[in-house]
């Protein structure tokens, strides 16, 4: 026992040793951040775990609260990737901490069922009407893989299709696209055989849709419903109605993926603003309320296989953990006021950095999709820089792109739109 708390009492030291704030006068003694990024090339691949954080230059965050993250050396940043959008309610919200906090010490995990699963499936199904049932994942991949084999199962059939760099997670049957000649190319490790299953549209070609379906041999269209990457390539809704009919024709199965745009841009999902009902939601991210999690929703005859024809285990599924996050989550977001509150603050960054482009003469464009806002500069070049840029200036985006919260203040906003000021000029430099 001496032994075990002298363990755990090490962990504790180094996790405190990490998250103290370091005042600016003693940032020299503050833990090296070259350090760590030499630690991690000898233990990660390419020193990163997620393809989206290998930043250039790497930053280590060490403590998260409310809009802000601070980094081992210090410094204090603004954050717009919040969780890759998984956090509407910001870093470390009260109400969250307190039920995970509490359901900690009532266990990590039973190994069987708990009411909290119940709970939290009749939340997503009251917010989501589409979702008649719903079955618990542990992220947005492995409800995408349930989804197509569900659809798969249900109708006999073995062909999917998808949209042009429609992101659906790293799945093989979603891990193709279309080259700049038109033929489809499967990402490195999908064997070609696998990747035949799968044809890609490119969206908004009707024709192509149609012809894609018209075999009769496709379980199911899957797509984003906001378009490719949470709408930073728009999607017209008028070909999502379009997807709705010939999935109706052909008896093919619509998969929307709301794991993104899933009770962020509206209480109801992408699927709400829409007004198009998928056969079956593929969700995660607020969901789980910044814990691991997803889920698939949909018809009720659909989700039944999973009763006894389709075999689906899963150790973390529904675990009381997230559980107990996505419930706070879900209870707090459901009125849709949390929504309207990051959607308005998107809206101020939007007419501030339009008004940036004016004043600088950069040519560049931003858009919104509710709370998330996407940046381009016409440069290539400069774009590429632009990342790095805001980082610089103590402002965290996810690429080019910008979730904001409910804890956003005007004063983030305000420093914010200074430092994109500065960051596209030395960009575009």
């Amino acid at each position: 026992m001496a032994a075990l708390l002298a363990v755990s009492q090490s962990a504790a030291d180094l996790c405190d040793r990490y998250a103290r704030p370091v005042p600016p006068q003693d940032r020299s003694s503050a833990p090296s951040t070259q350090d760590l990024i030499n630690r991690a090339r000898s233990v990660l691949p390419g020193g990163s775990t997620h393809a989206a954080r290998s930043y250039d230059p790497p930053i280590y965050v060490v403590r998260a609260s409310g809009s802000r993250k601070w980094l081992v050396d210090g410094r204090e940043i603004i954050d717009y990737t919040m969780g890759h959008g998984a956090l509407l309610l910001g870093h470390a919200h009260p109400a969250v901490v307190q039920a995970v906090q509490e359901q900690t010490a009532r266990g990590t995990h039973y190994g069987a069922a708990h009411p909290l699963e119940v709970e939290w499936a009749e939340l997503i199904r009251s917010l989501l009407p589409s979702c008649q049932e719903v079955r618990f994942t542990a992220s947005g991949t492995e409800a995408t893989m349930l989804a197509l084999r569900i659809a798969r199962t249900a109708t006999g059939r073995d062909h999917v299709v998808k949209l042009q760099d429609h992101f659906h997670g790293w799945y093989d049957a979603v891990s193709v696209n279309l080259d700049d000649a038109g033929l489809p190319v499967q990402a490195a490790g999908v064997p070609a055989a696998l990747a035949a299953l799968t044809r890609v549209v490119r969206p908004g070609d009707t024709g192509g849709l149609r012809a894609a379906v018209a075999p009769g041999d496709a379980a199911a269209v899957i797509l984003e419903g906001s378009g490719a990457h949470y709408g930073r390539d728009p999607l017209d809704p008028a070909f999502v109605a379009e997807i709705r009919e010939a999935c109706d024709r052909t008896g093919t199965l619509m998969v929307m993926d709301e794991v993104v745009t899933g009770f962020r841009v509206a209480p109801g999902g992408m699927q709400s603003l829409l007004g198009v009902r998928p056969d079956l939601s593929v969700l995660g991210k607020v969901m789980a309320g910044g814990l691991p999690g997803g889920a698939v929703g949909g018809r009720r005859d659909l989700l039944e296989l999973l009763a006894g024809t389709v075999y689906h285990p899963g150790t973390w599924n529904a675990n009381p953990l997230s559980a107990s996050a996505g419930i706070t989550t879900l209870r707090l977001v459901g009125d849709g006021i949390a929504q309207r509150t990051a959607d308005g603050f998107a809206r101020t960054l939007e007419s501030e950095f339009d008004a940036t482009f004016e004043r600088t003469g950069i040519p560049g464009r931003v858009w919104r999709l509710a709370s998330i806002l996407h940046v381009a500069l016409d440069d290539p070049a400069a774009h590429s820089r632009l990342p790095a840029a805001m980082r610089g200036e103590g402002v965290d985006f996810l690429n080019t792109s910008a979730f904001c919260s409910t804890v956003h203040s005007l004063a983030d906003i305000e420093q914010t739109v200074d430092a994109f000021g500065r960051a596209v000029e030395t960009a575009a430099r």
